[in-house]
């Protein structure tokens, strides 16, 4: 761990003279949180290309409530920095139920077993947490999480989970691409389609169980459907997309940061102003797109 945190304080000083990151690499409560966001959005981005190609949205919508118990289990049992690993284990055992529902079920039936697994484990974290009494304020960081209060060791575990999802999606990338184009041609060329979605619903799980601490179970969703929907409205290419997602999410996660630290007449919430740079370049996008679209008319 002193490897880890002597790396990062390396790193700060290497940028603190960088123009554009001077800001933000001047003091480590500001740049822990950068290097959170840079690996949550280029995570989110990539995992959530796949996610937009299978239109599997509701599927990690699902995984981000889904998660939820592990992180309650940790942070209420455990303490904060446990919130991570607590998350994984219920990420791991919620990508595995959401899998089987989704093979086990027609499909008109598999979004109905996916809702009751949403609503199941969401309603179980919650029980589990209002068990200890009254601890509003805790659900409240639980759910829209503490950026500028993120650790060494929380961010390390977070970087850790963040490889692990790129890691499951860029060794699977062929296959999940393929499958998502042409699941009948894929099936029929031997992939396997229970064990592409698994590794899929592990990647989305991971992302979420990465960005518990920091950003919280309701904007993670945000990290994995903006950019990839921004690449797709402005792309025709595969590759096209994942660069405008790759450039949405790590650059909202920059600009975000800059207008939290920017004066303003109240203060705002960090996490939630990354999310909303990435909302305003999908919908310049969309404009973009529309205005290109009529004029082509």
């Amino acid at each position: 761990m002193d490897a880890f945190v002597q790396a990062v304080e390396w790193l700060r000083l290497l940028l603190v003279h960088v123009p554009g990151l001077a800001p933000l690499a001047a003091a480590p409560y500001l740049f822990r949180p950068l290097l959170m966001v840079l690996a949550l959005g280029a995570a989110g981005a990539l995992v959530g290309v796949l996610v937009n190609l299978r239109c599997a949205e509701f599927h990690a919508e699902a995984l981000v409530h889904a998660v939820f118990p592990g992180i309650v289990v940790g942070a209420v049992y455990r303490g904060i920095e446990a919130i991570i690993p607590a998350a994984a284990v219920a990420g791991v055992a919620a990508a595995a139920i959401l899998t089987w529902v989704g093979h086990r079920s027609r499909r008109e039936a598999s979004e109905a077993g996916t809702a009751v697994v949403l609503t199941s484990f969401f309603s179980i974290g919650l029980i589990i947490l209002l068990a200890k009494g009254d601890m509003s304020g805790q659900l409240e960081a639980l759910m829209f999480g503490r950026l500028l209060e993120i650790t060494d060791v929380r961010l390390a575990q977070a970087l850790a989970v963040s490889a692990i999802a790129l890691l499951l999606v860029l060794a699977t990338w062929k296959e999940q691409v393929t499958h998502a184009f042409d699941p009948v041609g894929a099936r029929a060329s031997g992939l396997h389609p229970v064990a592409l979605d698994l590794v899929l619903n592990a990647a989305v799980a991971a992302v979420v169980v990465s960005a518990s601490t920091a950003v919280g179970t309701l904007l993670v969703i945000g990290y994995l459907v903006i950019p990839a929907a921004t690449g797709r409205i402005l792309a025709r290419r595969v590759r096209t997309m994942v660069a405008i997602s790759l450039a949405t999410g790590v650059g909202g996660g920059y600009l975000g940061l800059l207008i939290m630290i920017a004066p303003l007449p109240r203060p705002v919430s960090p996490q939630a102003c990354v999310v909303l740079v990435m909302a305003a370049a999908l919908l310049t996008a969309a404009a973009a797109r529309s205005r290109r679209t009529g004029a082509g008319a």
